[in-house]
């Protein structure tokens, strides 16, 4: 058995080094320095193994404490102006209990992921199932509680009561993260399903951790999360059965059948996994036969001319494609109002509180979010026009005429507008009913909150379509080549997330988000009429 786990640790320790000397051969000043032979060179290669090690290890070392510190800590300092210690300490608890202890321990399984160095080790060299999960999935599991345990020691003692509470925490995260672990092998032992590939499953694991580690910052005080963990009964509770859990797994006698099923070649193949992402590209954008004999209710398409009819043509036979994801983005922000509504009904003093000053505290973040849902939209759109429309047209040089992409540019902006209004405006609606109910006052502010959220979807509408006709980055396979599409994206990610730094009147901010938005819809419409005629093409 030890002799087994030893070869798995030599063949992943060898993957990974020639993964290493894949990249570096790709730096230009470099990369003579790293001819072919080094891929068979023994002694060259076991010193070049042995610094890959140690760059992995330092590397997770200084993960943990940049995860600590951007995902668990740094929100709960941008939205709880001048917390104190204990206050920060509880919101970084909640953040990681959500995060780590159910998110990070049950979204996924480290034994039923299927990997490149189980399906060699395994199904090639006919090595021990049980071996090869020990030097990886326990590699894993043993690399997480090793790295976590000085960040959490430095972030307790900094915010927490003391460093023996980060101990404690490392030891129950690793104990949870055993049981999530049982829990998926004992759902694959029973049905062989795998709760990590399936779609619903995710998605609800991440909404509730995403939720519970950021929506309790709107509480008006934190969750008593340091009182529940740190509870003898839970602690031991928690440990013991990580305990039982981890004993259970190691008695487990079905790994061999469990790696021959879940590690196949298809899971593990480069190219198949390309493949797959290519067939997920096009699936956003795949029509079916119902979609081609849509009907034009009322004949309201049929009764438009010239390039209005070509387009409204397009987003009818779009219609299922485009319009989920609004749907989608409808169905969050309605069960957005439902729970704030029964928070009325429980915590009606506080919630009179929070909406009476939520024009003010949230508008920023509203920017974040109003990025996330319309510029993603915007994109999804851009995707299927180029794929379903414009890559056969941009063939015709009548169609890449001036006054022909600027008339087809403000159509479809109408559109992708439209749209996103729609999710803005039941955002306004939405807020001012839990507002109502909360027994607050509608105030000028929530009016101006309204208005910066309409603008921030006309925003988000300009921008993706703006980069599409100027950058026009897609290939024939939906590949996107040109760097400067996904830099332009970048920033305006950046300056979204930078509006959370922003402390200024709604009045102010209002002003400034409007200002922006017929700025740049101004620029936009004269950067395309001038240069969209050399840019707009195929490549």
């Amino acid at each position: 058995m030890i002799k087994d786990v030893r070869n798995v640790f030599r063949v992943q320790s060898a993957m990974s080094c020639n993964r290493f000397l894949f990249w570096l051969k790709k730096i230009p000043l470099i990369r003579r320095l790293f001819p072919d032979r080094l891929y068979a060179a023994s002694a060259a290669k076991q010193r070049l193994m042995a610094v890959v090690e140690v760059l992995k290890i330092l590397s997770a070392f200084a993960g943990k404490f940049i995860y600590l510190f951007l995902c668990c800590l740094l929100p709960a300092m941008l939205l709880l102006e001048d917390a104190p210690r204990e206050t920060l300490w509880l919101s970084l608890l909640t953040a990681l209990f959500f995060l780590s202890f159910f998110g990070g321990a049950f979204l996924q399984s480290n034994i039923l992921t299927a990997s490149l160095v189980k399906y060699t080790c395994v199904r090639q060299m006919g090595m021990s199932a049980r071996a090869s999960l020990a030097a990886t999935a326990g590699r894993e599991h043993l690399q997480s509680f090793v790295t976590f345990t000085p960040a959490l020691i430095v972030f307790a003692a900094l915010f927490g009561p003391g460093w023996w509470e980060g101990l404690l925490l490392t030891m129950q995260l690793a104990a949870v993260r055993c049981i999530g672990e049982l829990f998926h092998v004992w759902v694959w032992d029973r049905w062989e399903k795998q709760p990590g590939k399936s779609v619903w499953y995710i998605m609800a694991v991440t909404v509730l951790s995403l939720a519970g580690a950021y929506a309790t910052l709107l509480l008006p005080t934190p969750l008593p999360m340091e009182r529940f963990l740190f509870n003898p009964a839970v602690y031991i509770a928690s440990v013991g059965c990580g305990a039982w859990a981890g004993i259970w797994l190691l008695r487990y006698p079905h790994y061999q059948a469990l790696v021959w099923k879940t590690c196949r070649a298809e899971n593990v193949s480069t190219a198949a996994a390309k493949q797959n992402a290519a067939q997920a590209a096009f699936r956003d954008v795949q029509m079916k036969d119902s979609d081609l004999a849509a009907e034009d209710a009322g004949g309201r398409i049929a009764a438009l001319k010239g390039y209005a009819y070509l387009n409204g043509l397009f987003f009818l036979r779009h219609r299922r494609l485009l319009n989920k994801p609004v749907k989608y983005a409808l169905g969050i922000v309605a069960a957005a109002v439902l729970l704030g509504l029964g928070a009325v009904l429980f915590v009606p003093d506080t919630m009179a509180e929070m909406m009476a000053e939520f024009p003010v505290r949230f508008l920023p973040i509203f920017v974040f979010i109003m990025y996330l849902i319309c510029n993603s939209l915007g994109q999804r759109i851009c995707k299927a026009m180029f794929y379903n429309c414009d890559l056969s047209l941009l063939r015709y040089g009548w169609y890449r005429e001036r006054k022909v992409l600027l008339r087809n540019f403000t159509i479809r902006l109408g559109e992708v507008a439209k749209r996103n209004l729609l999710v803005a405006a039941a955002i306004c609606v939405g807020t001012a009913a839990v507002t109502l109910a909360a027994g607050a006052p509608l105030t000028g502010a929530l009016a101006l909150f309204c208005l910066a959220v309409l603008s921030l979807a006309v925003f988000f509408s300009v921008h993706p379509l703006f980069l599409y006709y100027i950058f026009q980055p897609y290939t024939a396979q939906l590949a996107v080549k040109n760097p400067f599409f996904g830099i332009l994206n970048w920033v305006v990610y950046f300056l979204c997330w930078m509006c959370l730094q922003i402390k200024q009147p709604t009045s102010v901010f209002t002003l400034l988000v409007v200002a922006c938005t017929v700025a740049y819809s101004a620029v936009a419409l004269a950067v395309v009429w001038n240069r969209a005629e050399k840019t707009f093409r195929i490549k």
